[in-house]
């Protein structure tokens, strides 16, 4: 994700979509220094790469020793350098070091610590603990998973997980984000086949895919995938139409496969994280949630299911 680093500090600041800098205990970046106003000026990622804006600030905003006019925005590249409340220093003085595009991320308010999402997928409080999960989608859109409903998730949203609040940083709509390159695994092109044993008590899953097959380690939450992915078959074979085949309700998961809602996405969030490390692009889909409900299903109508000596 970007940054910025401050002349003579070591630690660098890490961007969200949108930064406020300035004096104020309210802003992203704080500077303490008596030429800077209390929200100076903002930094943003446009989609494109970020811009630089003055806030109308008392001693201006200068990129490189010129002057930013109020309310012009700049283009920041990677290296450019930036002072602010003079032309030079001593006034504060910060270089973009990294122009990488902004990561949805979880500010805990409290503490000021930072979590950013991995594959398309952040836990909140943690990994080991999924109260809450913020999500990307096919489409690049980010939701919320939250006390077993989805919803559309909103930039700079405070959320109150376990008691702590946390503040959102949700990067604006890019697209679609899977590597639909030649001989790149994805959520999209792989086969997922399952053996299942005789008792059931095993399921093996191996990723078919041209570039080469994947056998997934064997975990307890494959027969939570193996269920939806039944699901999913039974609808289809029944001639429902693709969008609609596989949704099951939560509560009827949770009776099916005898476990609690916590249970149930504590598994959710294993499935993701496990095709995560297996390096298949798209995998926070393995298992979709459908906004503004509970219900849950296979992220993919690719699959084939085999029993032990069937």
């Amino acid at each position: 994700m970007g940054a910025l680093k401050q002349s003579g500090h070591a630690a660098p600041y890490n961007l969200r979509s949108w930064c406020l800098l300035g004096r104020s205990p309210t802003c992203d970046v704080r500077l303490d220094d008596a030429r800077i106003s209390g929200e100076h000026a903002r930094v943003s990622f446009t989609g494109h790469g970020w811009e630089l804006r003055d806030l109308g600030s008392r001693n201006g905003t200068f990129v490189h020793g010129q002057k930013v006019p109020t309310a012009d925005r700049v283009a920041l590249a990677e290296g450019d350098v930036f002072t602010l409340g003079g032309p030079a220093r001593p006034a504060p003085e910060l270089c973009l070091v990294d122009a990488s595009p902004p990561i949805a991320s979880a500010l805990h308010v409290a503490s000021g610590k930072v979590l950013v999402a991995a594959g398309g997928v952040l836990s909140l409080p943690d990994e080991d603990d999924p109260q809450a999960s913020l999500v990307e989608t096919r489409e690049g859109r980010w939701v919320l998973e939250s006390g077993g409903a989805t919803r559309d998730a909103v930039d700079r949203e405070i959320v109150v997980v376990g008691g702590e609040a946390w503040s959102l940083d949700v990067p604006a709509l890019t697209g679609p984000t899977l590597d639909a390159a030649a001989g790149v695994p994805t959520l999209d092109n792989v086969v997922f086949r399952f053996r299942v044993s005789r008792n059931e008590e095993y399921v093996e899953i191996t990723l078919l895919h041209p570039a080469g097959d994947v056998l997934v380690p064997t975990r307890s939450h494959h027969y939570l995938l193996l269920t939806l992915a039944r699901a999913r078959r039974d609808d289809s074979e029944a001639g429902a139409a693709r969008d609609a085949a596989g949704w099951r309700e939560r509560d009827e998961l949770c009776r099916m496969l005898m476990m609690d809602e916590y249970r149930l996405n504590v598994d959710v969030c294993r499935a993701r994280k496990q095709l995560a490390a297996a390096g298949i692009a798209g995998s926070a889909n393995v298992v979709e949630r459908r906004v503004g409900s509970g219900r849950l299903r296979l992220g993919t109508p690719q699959i084939k299911i085999e029993r032990e000596g069937a």
